[in-house]
């Protein structure tokens, strides 16, 4: 369990950073790829902090 803990917001900010990056290619998406990026990183600093957590 603890595993899987630590790998899902790691694995959901890496599907983020891509989804960022395939939208910044449109000239037209406006803040939509900042937005994504942002949630990616809160979600990596989630997996960070899972990975210290004593529980």
């Amino acid at each position: 369990m603890k595993l899987a803990r630590i790998a899902a917001p790691f694995g959901l900010s890496a599907v983020l950073f891509i989804l960022a990056y395939l939208s910044s290619k449109d000239t037209a998406s406006g803040y939509f790829p900042v937005m994504l990026m942002g949630i990616g990183i809160v979600l990596a600093i989630v997996g960070i902090a899972a990975i210290f957590s004593t529980k």
